[in-house]
């Protein structure tokens, strides 16, 4: 089936604006909230860093005496957006109309399907670099020399896990909506669903993204800029900049999300309930 981004536009933004109330308060709960928690724990670690950025080995010090920290926010935040996401896109698919509590039970059933995925990305990428960089490095360092075959090492690593993010794009609806929970069956799945459809949605995802960067550039320029001429440096300028950026990427999160929930339902047809409902 051609893929149609003008139609998966419309369907996901009709959606977010039928569902916007119930969707914003659980993108406030699952995205703004760890971002504002954030940045009331770590302000004065990053200004530390940002103090010290000309002097590599403060840096590297203060990370490591704060490496806990790190990892408590960095993980938990982690995780809580994953589960914010497979509820938004429960609450989003057309398998009935499931409230925020039976959405977030089936985030929490799917999430170990979402961490076997994410293991067997990083693997993945990991067996990916070595095999290039032995293999095309070795041939090219040979004849180029080791700069310039390095140089091509990097971009042909990153075509292709450009490639790759492309076809494993649709694994979160597929756990969702189809209920898969075989990571190896999932990302299989989604593979499947965007072949022939590579090139659309590269370019659709490209869109998206220049349109996020704009939206979010002049958002932070308009709403920061003023309030950082009259606050000046400190703390509640810093709060004040975390707030607007939790704000942009938790509608930023819904609306991506959304697109991928209707990207989904195009190149994969009805689900068997919607289309039983439909004979009711």
């Amino acid at each position: 089936m051609k893929f149609d981004s003008n139609g998966a536009w419309l369907d996901a933004m009709a959606a977010v604006r039928a569902n916007r109330q119930v969707l914003l308060a659980v993108a406030g709960v699952f995205f703004l909230l760890p971002t504002l928690l954030s940045t009331v724990f770590l302000t004065d670690v990053q200004t530390q860093i940002l103090e010290a950025m000309n002097k590599p080995e403060t840096v590297e010090g203060i990370f490591s005496a704060n490496l806990g920290l790190f990892l408590i926010f960095g993980l938990s935040g982690m995780l809580i957006q994953v589960i914010g996401y497979l509820t938004v896109m429960t609450l989003l698919s057309d398998r009935g109309r499931p409230t925020v509590g039976e959405a977030i039970v089936v985030a929490l059933r799917a999430l170990p399907t979402m961490i076997g995925i994410f293991v067997l990305t990083m693997a993945a990428t990991l067996l990916a670099s070595m095999v290039f960089g032995l293999v095309l490095g070795g041939l090219f360092g040979i004849i180029l020399g080791t700069s310039v075959a390095s140089a091509i090492v990097a971009v042909a690593l990153i075509i292709a896990l450009v490639y790759a993010s492309i076809k494993l794009s649709l694994v979160v609806p597929v756990v969702v909506n189809e209920g898969l929970r075989n990571p190896v069956a999932a990302m299989v799945r989604s593979w499947q669903l965007t072949r022939h459809n590579s090139l659309r949605l590269f370019g659709f995802f490209v869109l998206l993204t220049i349109g996020y960067i704009a939206v979010a550039f002049m958002t932070t320029v308009v709403l920061v800029g003023p309030v950082a001429l009259i606050l000046g440096q400190g703390d509640a300028l810093t709060f004040y900049t975390g707030v607007i950026s939790g704000v942009i990427s938790a509608v930023t999160s819904v609306i991506f999300i959304a697109v991928l929930a209707f990207t989904h339902r195009q190149l994969a047809g009805p689900s068997p309930e919607t289309i039983s409902e439909t004979f009711e």
